[in-house]
């Protein structure tokens, strides 16, 4: 059985539809997201969330890790867009993180960590080599 949608808390009479809201983690991530709806904000868990939304008008959607100052993105879905979006944090967490439609959305800083994953032992071998030239 599948969760209710959480209700929209801004001040809306009009028609509504639920925002599928999937979010992924990064290499690197907090314990949870902050998500954003027009400016109301719900600490959620990874995975997938459902957020009731209004269908006749523009609404910003946010998200970030931890308290919210950490891999932010934003998108703004329109109503003639699809109600589905994906959140992806980040591979270090001072990059922004990506949202949009699932499945086109890309972890940013990958190539980044593999680089500093891979140039950190050659610094260090390269740091005993000339050490061991010094001391002898």
């Amino acid at each position: 059985m599948s969760e209710p949608p959480i209700p929209y808390a801004g001040n809306h009479n009009g028609p509504t539809r639920v925002l599928q809201l999937h979010t992924r983690r990064g290499i690197v991530a907090k314990a949870g997201v902050t998500v954003g709806i027009d400016g109301a904000h719900y600490h959620q868990h990874w995975g997938k969330a459902a957020f009731e939304i209004p269908a006749d008008k523009p609404v910003h959607v946010a998200v970030s890790q931890g308290s919210g100052q950490i891999g932010v993105a934003a998108t703004v879905l329109t109503p003639g867009q699809p109600s589905e979006l994906e959140y992806r944090g980040p591979a270090a967490l001072y990059l922004a993180g990506t949202i949009g439609p699932p499945g086109t959305v890309k972890q940013r800083g990958c190539l980044l960590q593999l680089t500093i994953f891979a140039l950190a032992p050659l610094l260090a071998l390269a740091l005993v080599v000339v050490i061991a030239v010094l001391l002898s």
